[in-house]
């Protein structure tokens, strides 16, 4: 279906069709991509707006930041809270991902004006024609853009801190949807011992006492002046509260107001919590990030060595080939689980953080079968005559394979990643559900499960509904990869026709 005119619409309607990511395909006829597009769009300033407050705390954070490293470094390494980075990506992602899309746009629309609607299709846009009809495969793909998206927006997603918790005497094993009372304090119940560091009186004293207060803030959720209590009833002066078999008399006085409405709020958990508080909605979040992104990570590095291997071992051919293959065969004969276990054994007592080991532990252990299926593919490509005729020129090895065989190999390497994905997310849900992969405090999904296993008969949501998360995510990612493959392959189409 050709686009309706432009030049005939209302000034407003050529200024969104331009300039609002979807309308266009909306006025093209393709209304599902368009409500998506235009949906996902509209997604980042309902977010901006919900979270305004927080929004603007993160760019001030970031700014007294910048001018600190710039005027007074030693005091903001000092002051320096390294949680506080994530505030700041979310908040450079709200902005960033709206002009991306709408710079996206403007170039679709540039492009369509000049080619006009009969243009000679390339390989990718074929394939990306065959894959949109896969509804099964397109939703999939829909749920993984909106978990990445959620990988970098995770402050402003979820509710609370994923590590916050307060009164676990009252807060902990909440079911879903329940909620606790809080009395909201005057002043923090424990006073900071960063703001007493302040005493060293630097010279810009004011711009820290900003920082700081801006970054607790931003991290602290306001549980510093909250009281989580079963129940309370007012007694002149005081308030009476039990916690848990405990009376706590507060003083009206230390409240932020004499009235219960004001004073007095309900916490609402939508998905429960642990044992120790905290918000299983928020860890699942926060979780999704190290999850995601630890497969994402693990899977390129997989892909790269594996790629690099099978290009070479297939190109060269002979001891090459013999060397490199028989090291991967030696290598596929061990039990994947336990040269993992193995390599982190080794590596246990080096200094670096846990999930960078977890990272390149799975990256070095998964690459074996791409190489296999790269050298497969290259053992082919080598004898084409495109590839005879590049010889013939003159071509050094390294052109031929980089512009003429790497690119040909492309197509099953990103449906095998694709695929490869699912899987590096459960084995590491199963190495931190053995309690030797991502360590706690850090939320990842199979630590989440691992610390609920021993009360599933008391609270099956803490164990159970990152597990749910976890198939989910993994089906998608099988889903996709599937709905590639069918794209990718000719055969396949030529069958459904």
């Amino acid at each position: 279906m050709s686009e309706p005119s432009v030049v005939s619409s209302s000034p407003l309607l050529r200024f969104l069709h331009r300039n609002v990511p979807g309308v266009a395909f909306l006025r093209g006829g393709h209304r599902t991509f368009g409500y998506l597009l235009l949906g996902y769009f509209l997604c980042f300033p309902v977010i901006i707006f919900n979270t305004f407050s927080e929004f603007l705390r993160a760019y001030e954070s970031m700014a007294i930041s910048l001018y600190l490293l710039a005027v007074d470094t030693a005091h903001l390494v000092v002051f320096w809270r390294g949680d506080i980075i994530e505030h700041w990506v979310g908040a450079l992602f709200l902005i960033a991902m709206p002009v991306v899309l709408w710079a996206l746009n403007r170039r679709y629309l540039r492009r369509k004006a000049l080619e006009g609607d009969e243009h000679e299709l390339s390989q990718w846009a074929l394939a990306w024609r065959e894959f949109k009809k896969n509804r099964i495969a397109a939703a999939g793909m829909l749920v993984i853009i909106a978990l990445y998206t959620e990988v970098f927006l995770c402050p402003f997603l979820a509710p609370f801190h994923p590590n916050a918790f307060q009164d676990g005497i009252v807060t902990k094993y909440r079911a879903p949807l329940s909620s606790v009372t809080v009395l909201h304090l005057k002043n923090d119940r424990v006073e900071g011992m960063e703001m007493s560091a302040l005493q060293v009186n630097p010279a810009h004293a004011g711009a820290i006492r900003k920082l700081i207060s801006l970054n607790r803030e931003l991290t602290d959720e306001g549980f510093s002046r909250q009281q989580a209590v079963d129940a309370y009833r007012i007694e002149g002066a005081n308030v009476m509260a039990t916690v848990g078999n405990e009376l706590v008399v507060l003083p009206i006085a230390k409240l932020v107001d004499s009235e219960p409405d004001k004073f007095a709020s309900e916490r609402f958990y939508i998905l429960g919590t642990d044992s120790y508080g905290r918000d299983i909605l928020s860890r699942i979040i926060y979780g999704s990030r190290v999850s995601l992104t630890l497969g994402f990570i693990a899977v390129l590095l997989s892909v790269t060595l594996g790629t690099f291997v099978g290009l070479t071992a297939g190109y060269f051919g002979r001891i090459t080939d013999t060397v490199l293959m028989r090291t991967v065969d030696m290598l596929l004969a061990f039990p994947a689980l336990f040269l993992i276990l193995i390599i982190i054994a080794a590596f246990e007592s080096v200094t670096v953080p846990r999930i960078v080991l977890i990272v390149v532990v799975l990256g070095l252990t998964s690459w074996m079968g791409i190489s296999r299926l790269v050298r497969g593919e290259v053992l082919s490509l080598k004898e084409r005559e495109y590839v005879l005729a590049a010889r013939a020129l003159g071509f050094t090895h390294h052109r031929i394979i980089l512009r003429h065989i790497l690119p040909n190999t492309l197509t099953p390497i990103i449906v095998n990643a694709t695929l490869r994905i699912g899987g590096i997310i459960l084995v590491e849900a199963a190495l931190s559900y053995l309690n030797i992969g991502v360590q706690p405090p850090t939320a990842s999904w199979g630590n989440i499960i691992f610390e609920g296993k021993d009360v599933l008969a008391q609270a099956w949501w803490i164990s159970t509904l990152p597990g749910f998360a976890i198939v989910i995510v993994v089906v998608c990612f099988n889903l996709v990869g599937d709905g590639l493959r069918d794209a990718f392959d000719p055969m396949l189409n030529n069958e459904r026709l």
